[in-house]
């Protein structure tokens, strides 16, 4: 069963910051993964108990309906991990940030919990969103530090505008080249960012 609709735009809702301009995205969409990890365990055990009460992030993992348990389960262990950092981020140390690689990282396992508790949700998603979470990929852990350069350099020099298409006399032309402009492209762009990806070689995700 895919995961509810409102995780799903959570999800996208972290994306879309992720490939923000703004700064600290990397902070802001760090925390917002682990909301959303929290939010998909407690709603994958309210199917089987609807009045579930007040839970310890430690507690939901570890929950029979989740069985991700924060010492036992890979994936449970990193994404409790992630729940410590974030809460030293925002009680004790506000200044504290995570890198960009960091935040791809947590996204991805965000993405892994998902999939866990509601299967199927990954081959459900739209397809903007499957080959935005490539990207993601490309540049987390799990990336190939060459096609993280290769992707980089073709995604600045790749004609968006296409050879017919010419800026208005009183537009500016910002080109998506540096990782801060890719929102422009990514998704809504999102063919022409999969052709990218399959020229450079990257897996899919």
């Amino acid at each position: 069963m895919a995961a509810p609709r409102y995780i799903v735009d959570a999800l996208e809702c972290v994306l879309s910051l992720y490939f923000s301009n703004c700064r600290h995205k990397e902070r802001a969409a760090f925390i917002l993964c682990d909301e959303l990890v929290e939010v998909t365990v407690r709603e994958k055990i309210k199917i089987g108990t609807p009045t579930l009460g007040p839970m310890k992030f430690h507690q939901l993992l570890g929950h029979p309906q989740v069985s991700l348990g924060h010492t036992t389960h890979p994936l449970g262990m990193v994404v409790h991990a992630s729940h410590r950092t974030r809460n030293d981020m925002q009680h004790n140390n506000p200044a504290a940030t995570v890198d960009s690689q960091h935040c791809a990282d947590a996204i991805i396992d965000a993405v892994a919990v998902i999939e866990h508790c509601f299967a199927g949700t990954r081959a459900a998603l739209p397809d903007r969103l499957k080959v935005t979470l490539r990207v993601v990929h490309l540049y987390s852990q799990h990336g190939d530090q060459r096609q993280q350069s290769e992707f980089g350099n073709t995604m600045q020099a790749h004609q968006w505008r296409g050879d017919r298409e010419r800026a208005r006399q009183e537009e500016v032309i910002i080109a998506p080249g540096p990782r801060a402009n890719w929102g422009l492209v990514i998704p809504s762009e999102y063919a022409r960012v999969e052709e990218l990806l399959n020229r450079v070689g990257v897996p899919p995700f």
